[in-house]
């Protein structure tokens, strides 16, 4: 019987002893730094034509992959829930024999949360299925009428599918990868230590640099669009209930209000400098205890709104979405 050759552990990534980027990658760090503050510079100086030209790249990559990414992210789902339910599998705990977590289910949970859909639900838990309620693919397919009662279950459908399990799943798909080949097999924990079965050793080349490149950059733009939906409901948010005038301004063709450009600034500085503090503490002290309070914020929030609201409803219409 053919022996089966043990997996590629042997990730080596060149890191500078000394200096200002002691323990990174100078070849990551400068091109990734150089990559991000291109982009920034483009959009502060070109705005139209970079969101023009930003558009149409996204418009053009929704066009190739669209197909390609529901079916990933329905695999992605149940490949999870097989994982989960198999003793084999479901039971395995990630890291050194006998180790304790760091952190309680809770907690980990909270950073979890904060980190991937906090801002996103906060911002889209209303927008998201009104939207949908009046369009989405049933109703463009002609089977449900906009805006009535039957056009609610598929507004309430795809309103999951975008934030519900199918969107975890993405999460915890690269999250687990990461996590098991850092914790179980004692690997970097870079994105290329997740790809060394179908890469193998040419991970260690100018491809493995390529792939942390690309996933540094594609991280720091996630947060970007997280914080800038988060400030802008900030100052929303504060002139609800301030109703100081200069924290918003005229919407484009007398549209509706918008947040003021010195509102964003205001705002800005505030969400940074406390995610700096945070960052600081460290993850075991700031961040996690804001994790905690945003989650249990949020959690309140909800009930809130399910209790005093249309309780019925609400729980009825949550669980007939959830099965679709």
């Amino acid at each position: 019987m053919k022996q089966v050759p043990p997996p590629f552990t042997d990730v080596e990534i060149d890191t500078q002893p000394h200096g200002f980027y002691e323990g990174y990658s100078l070849p990551i760090a400068v091109v990734s730094k150089t990559a991000m503050s291109l982009l920034v510079v483009w959009a502060l100086i070109f705005p139209l034509s970079a969101g023009d030209v930003l558009s149409r790249v996204n418009s053009s990559l929704l066009d190739i992959f669209n197909t390609f990414y529901v079916l990933s992210v329905g695999l992605f789902a149940w490949f999870l829930a097989i994982v989960a339910i198999l003793p084999s599998t479901g039971r395995r705990r990630l890291g050194p024999e006998g180790e304790k977590p760091e952190f309680s289910t809770f907690s980990w949970f909270a950073m979890m949360f904060g980190a991937g859909l906090g801002v996103g639900l906060m911002v889209y838990a209303t927008a998201e299925p009104i939207g949908l309620w009046g369009s989405n693919p049933e109703i463009v397919r002609g089977n449900v009428e906009p805006n009535t009662v039957e056009a609610l279950q598929s507004a309430y459908r795809y309103s999951f599918m975008n934030y519900g399990f199918h969107a975890w799943s993405i999460y915890v798909v690269t999250g687990l990868s990461l996590a098991y080949y850092a914790y179980t097999r004692d690997m970097p924990l870079t994105i290329r230590s997740a790809l060394t079965p179908i890469l193998g050793r040419s991970i260690n080349g100018a491809l493995g640099h390529v792939v942390d490149i690309l996933g540094v950059v594609a991280t720091i733009l996630g947060v970007s669009v997280t914080i800038g939906f988060g400030v802008s409901q900030l100052v929303e948010g504060a002139y609800s209930i301030s109703g100081i005038e200069w924290l918003l301004q005229p919407g484009v063709d007398g549209g509706a209000p918008v947040p003021s450009t010195v509102g964003l600034l205001v705002a800005l500085v505030l969400v940074m400098g406390l995610s700096v503090i945070s960052a600081v503490s460290g993850v075991g002290r700031g961040v996690k205890y804001l994790s905690n309070l945003n989650l249990i914020l949020s959690c309140v929030l909800l009930l809130t709104f399910a209790v005093f609201g249309s309780f019925l409803f609400a729980m009825t219409t949550y669980a007939k979405a959830l099965v679709d």
